[in-house]
């Protein structure tokens, strides 16, 4: 199954300015995402909006969810189920 993940955040909580945060965003998700066989096929960032996008290969929702949750602190999340045109 496709999925399109949205990520957003505040301006308070952006990991731009913060490494170590960042790198517990990208590398928790990253491992998680593994570990709970997700394949991240691409990802979008908007800085400015401070959204994340993310097109992932899940065996099921819940798959999605599990991977997300090492990095549920970091924000709001949006996942929608979607198929290729």
């Amino acid at each position: 199954m496709l999925f399109h993940v949205t990520h957003t955040h505040d301006y308070q909580t952006c990991m731009a300015h913060r490494e170590e945060a960042r790198n517990e965003f990208n590398d928790g998700f990253t491992k998680a995402a593994a570990a709970n066989k997700v394949q991240i096929l691409a990802t979008y960032n908007n800085r400015g909006r401070h959204t994340r996008i993310w097109i992932l290969e899940a065996p099921d929702y819940h798959a999605v969810d599990k991977a997300l949750e090492p990095i549920l602190k970091f924000g709001n999340y949006d996942i929608m189920p979607v198929s290729a045109m």
